[in-house]
């Protein structure tokens, strides 16, 4: 491995660590903060969408253990099996856009009613971060019909960049 990749490869793999520990983090926040609303019994904060907060981030707690987990014990072309997998990018497309839109309706639901007791830095962040996850949601839901619509045969793929690189020249 040359200098360039080694250099390009740690800098890749420390910016994916510094975003999942911050996704991480901010889920453990979000339960928090949930549990906080709830100790000082904060009416305009009671919704279904506040259990519903909690749970998703627990639910998004245990699937980053389990995906830190996946890496650590498995052969690197297993993990490359799984994740390119159709039913991987429909689960990560439902949990994402899901987890997106609970944490929106909920935010905007505590913003409009301006909800005093809920006021957070937890409660705005959890309103950018749903604008980040819907964006996600899209960018999965795109790249899943197209994996629909051409497969998962790599040298199909290979073949089709080289007919545009051959046209485009």
């Amino acid at each position: 491995m040359t200098k360039k990749a080694l250099f390009l490869f740690t800098l890749l793999a420390i910016i994916y660590l510094s975003v999942v520990v911050g996704l991480i983090y901010l889920a453990h926040n979000y339960i928090k903060y949930v549990n906080e609303l709830e100790e000082k019994k904060c009416k305009c904060s009671e919704d279904d969408k506040r259990d519903m907060v909690k749970n998703f981030s627990y639910l998004i707690l245990v699937s980053w253990g389990l995906f830190i987990l996946a890496i650590i014990i498995s052969p690197p072309i297993e993990l490359i099996n799984i994740f390119s997998s159709r039913i991987f990018s429909l689960v990560q497309f439902l949990l994402v856009a899901g987890y997106g839109a609970i944490l929106f309706l909920y935010s905007k639901k505590l913003i409009d009613e301006s909800c005093k007791c809920s006021e957070s830095w937890v409660r705005e962040a959890m309103q950018y971060q749903s604008y980040v996850y819907i964006f996600f949601s899209i960018i999965s839901f795109l790249l899943f019909i197209g994996k629909i619509i051409l497969g998962n045969d790599i040298k199909e793929i290979k073949k089709i960049s080289r007919v545009l690189r051959n046209n485009i020249k």
